[in-house]
C-alpha cells in the first residue's frame, strides 16, 4: 500500500512538509519498484540501491535540517529526536545492505514496511512535538 500525504502528517513548516513529501515519494518510488520487480519474478538490485541511497542522503540532509533548526531555537526534545534520526539511518543502512546484491523481494518488502511505519510514526509522534515550538520563534 502507498503510504499518503495527509495534512495530518502537517507540522505547519512549510519546508519540512515539503521534505516529508519528497521522502514519501522516495518510499512509494521504491515500492512501485518492487511491485515491478515482483511482477517481472525478477529484481534489479542496483536501480533498488539507487533508490535507497537518494532516500538515505535526502533523509539525512532533512535530519540535519531539522535539528538546526531545534538547535537554533533551543528545543528541549533535540537530543531525543537527534537520537531517533540516527537510529533509523543506522536501521535502513543495514537494512540496506541485506538488500544490496540480493534477488531476495523479502529483503526490499522488510525495508519499505519499516520505512513507512517509521515515517508516519515519526512525523505524527515525534516532528509533532517541535511544531508548535517553532511556530513560537516564528518559523512556519
Amino acid at each position: 500500500m502507498a503510504l499518503m500525504w495527509t495534512e495530518n502528517l502537517s507540522v505547519g513548516i512549510k519546508r519540512f512538509d515539503e521534505d516529508h513529501k519528497r521522502l514519501i515519494r522516495s518510499v512509494n518510488e521504491l515500492q512501485s519498484e518492487i511491485e515491478d520487480a515482483r511482477a517481472k519474478g525478477r529484481i534489479d538490485p542496483v536501480e533498488i540501491e539507487l533508490i535507497l541511497h537518494r532516500m538515505e542522503n535526502y533523509a539525512i540532509w532533512h535530519f540535519s535540517s531539522e535539528e538546526k533548526a531545534m538547535d537554533t531555537t533551543g528545543f528541549p526534545g533535540l537530543d531525543e529526536h537527534r537520537t531517533a534520526h540516527q537510529n533509523f539511518i543506522a536501521i535502513v543502512a543495514k537494512m540496506s545492505e541485506r538488500c544490496m546484491g540480493s534477488n531476495d523481494l523479502k529483503h526490499a518488502d522488510e525495508i519499505v514496511q519499516f520505512i513507512h511505519a517509521w515515517i508516519t510514526n515519526h512525523v505524527y509522534q515525534m516532528d509533532g512535538k517541535y511544531a508548535d515550538h517553532l511556530h513560537a520563534h516564528n518559523i512556519y
